[in-house]
């Protein structure tokens, strides 16, 4: 199931939000727990949040500015990782987003990210550019994707 972040406590989902985040990625969260919790409480941002057997999963955030999303995180726990989870969240975003009428979707992906990568790709993620350096601990470059969900931006 995926439930939005107004569900939950944003002090404890913060905290689980890092934890996923901390062991998900390979250099561990690129966020803290304090940056979680002030992203969470931004009325511009909402979070997508993957539930299964009562537990968190995974979560992708995003913000949302007129007709455009960015996405600024997702991510899996080990143990639910190849489950299709974060594919879900991806399916879900673009679902509600296309009910909202928001025109493109952009995200940035490690470069070395290969796995993630082919999954935005499947979603019909291009790749527009890259981010020189835009990563660090280890400094890396990023690839900026992006999809459109309509043919026309807002008028």
């Amino acid at each position: 199931m995926i439930y939005q972040k107004a569900a939950f406590d944003y002090n404890d989902l913060a905290e689980k939000l890092w934890l996923i985040s901390n062991q998900a990625y390979t250099h561990g969260s690129p966020w803290t727990k304090t940056q979680f919790l002030t992203d969470l409480q931004q009325p511009h941002t909402d979070y997508l949040i993957a539930i299964e057997a009562n537990e968190i999963v995974g979560f992708l955030g995003f913000s949302r500015v007129v007709d455009e999303v960015e996405i600024t995180n997702i991510a899996v726990n080990l143990t639910s990782q190849g489950k299709g989870h974060a594919r879900q969240l991806l399916k879900a975003l673009i679902q509600q987003e296309k009910a909202n009428d928001v025109f493109q979707v952009f995200l940035e992906v490690r470069k070395s990210n290969e796995r993630a990568k082919c999954l935005y790709e499947s979603e019909k993620f291009r790749v527009l550019g890259i981010r020189k350096s835009y990563y660090q601990q280890p400094v890396e470059d990023a690839f900026i994707m992006s999809t459109k969900l309509k043919t026309e931006t807002m008028k």
